[in-house]
């Protein structure tokens, strides 16, 4: 409770009280009347004490004592008094509670206080008086309890910006968490291609160039300059291969934005020997760079797949901004997988682990053309 709100209360009932002192000769020991007066308002003050708890906060039995009191008082002394009873209803005024239930009892109790003091005229007036306060008190509290809910609508919203900041922390780190994933998944990925490719290649030509060294030592020097021949167009096709393992190795001067697609469309059209289409759709917005890595990957992925697996000479990839997700679609004209269903292999199942993590889905598409669409929110 504010502190005019509890001067208020105070101030109505000891005004009662010393106006009542002056106006009437009922009061015939002063010290006593003073006395219980004074107790009076320190019941009041007990009640305000004891409300502040939870437990007696809705509890109208401080309420009742208090007003029986206060109509006790004001019918044995008469005067002013009755109209203290209106004190009783001063209370906190920033929660909701049954106001108008307690003003029509604290009426009553000053009806029947005032009843054997007042005439008729005069009780109407005070009647009217009690009518104002309850409407200026109802006013008090509205206006309390709309400010209450301010301040409270006001506290939820700072907690809210709390919350989104952590949550912005948690996705820029989680952010950094998928680029580092991604950075190692891509130089695992590297080594097995390394391995697979380049390192059975110079295995192969190794042996070449040891059964040159062979047959060049038994006089076939013509076969011997044949085999040397073919190891040196082999390790061109190595070089060639070593170079393209090299710049995936960084992609991510070129991982921005719609620049880094189009750059890795040229490098797979350019290595795969099909025709590789990239164009967007909507109006671009920025990405974070975790949504350009997982474009990137699964962009990746599926054109690969398309070229070594499903024989593709047509892909086209198309990346859609929504209002409120962004898509991309990849297809292609290879071969379809068997109708019995598509087993899903290293390759679909990381693309689709990858736009789960970044809060997204991953598509298979079954028509004319097969699809793979990966689905990302907008941020």
């Amino acid at each position: 409770m504010n502190a005019p709100f509890l001067m208020l209360r105070y101030l109505t009932a000891a005004a009662a009280g010393v106006v009542t002192i002056l106006i009437t000769d009922r009061v015939e020991d002063e010290a006593l009347y003073v006395f219980l007066l004074l107790g009076l308002l320190f019941a009041m003050s007990l009640r305000d004490r004891l409300e502040v708890r939870e437990d007696f906060r809705a509890a109208p039995l401080l309420f009742v004592a208090e007003t029986g009191l206060l109509a006790a008082f004001a019918w044995h002394y008469g005067g002013l008094m009755p109209l203290a009873v209106s004190a009783s209803l001063y209370t906190r005024p920033e929660r909701r509670g049954p106001f108008l239930p307690r003003a029509a009892a604290a009426g009553a109790a000053m009806n029947l206080a005032a009843w054997p003091h007042f005439a008729p005229p005069l009780l109407a007036a005070a009647n009217l008086a009690f009518a104002s306060i309850v409407l200026l008190i109802g006013h008090i509290r509205r206006t309390a309890v709309d400010r209450g809910e301010i301040e409270a609508l006001y506290r939820e919203l700072q907690a809210r910006n709390r919350e989104l900041e952590e949550a912005r922390r948690t996705a820029l780190d989680y952010a950094s968490k998928v680029q580092e994933l991604a950075q190692l998944e891509e130089r695992n990925r590297i080594a097995h291609d390394l391995h697979d490719e380049l390192g059975h290649r110079l295995v192969r030509l190794k042996m070449m160039l040891e059964a040159a060294v062979r047959v060049d030592e038994g006089g076939a020097r013509d076969e011997a300059m044949k085999l040397v021949r073919e190891v040196r167009d082999q390790l061109a096709g190595a070089m060639d291969a070593l170079r393209s393992t090299v710049r995936r190795l960084k992609p991510a001067e070129a991982a921005r934005g719609e620049y880094s697609l189009e750059t890795l469309i040229a490098e797979l059209a350019g290595t795969g020997g099909a025709h590789v289409r990239f164009r967007t759709v909507g109006e671009a917005w920025p990405l974070y760079p975790s949504d350009v890595i997982v474009l990137y990957r699964n962009a990746q992925e599926a054109v690969t797949n398309a070229l070594r697996h499903g024989g593709a000479t047509e892909v086209d990839v198309e990346l859609e901004y929504a209002p409120e997700e962004l898509r991309m679609t990849v297809r292609n004209n290879g071969a379809p997988p068997e109708s019995g269903g598509l087993r899903k292999g290293l390759g679909l199942l990381g693309m689709e682990e990858r736009a789960r993590l970044a809060g997204g889905r991953f598509e298979i598409v079954h028509g004319e053309r097969f699809a793979v669409r990966t689905i990302l929110p907008r941020r």
